[in-house]
């Protein structure tokens, strides 16, 4: 497989469980509602993400634009849809 494609479903998989734990947070599975802090969990995993998408590719990824494009721009459709969906019909 090509070096973009790991890098875009690495950040896929990584908003799908960032967008779990976003959904609990704001319907209050833990005991407390935050949405403050839904959103910074979801901050927080793209950083690690791409931190570790930068040591396992820093050959293929030659700057911040394909950092945008093949981690960022889906990582963040992927986690706020699914985020959106998951409190409204949970």
């Amino acid at each position: 497989m090509d070096a973009t494609i790991k890098i875009v479903i690495l950040h896929l998989v990584t908003a799908i469980v960032a967008a779990v734990l976003s959904a609990s947070f704001s319907l209050g599975w833990f005991g407390f509602k935050n949405e403050v802090l839904a959103l910074a969990i979801g901050l927080i995993i793209l950083y690690i993400t791409g931190q570790i998408a930068q040591k396992l590719f820093e050959d293929e990824i030659s700057g911040f634009s394909d950092w945008l494009w093949n981690g960022i721009v889906p990582f963040y459709f992927m986690h706020f849809i699914l985020w959106t969906v998951l409190v409204n019909y949970l």
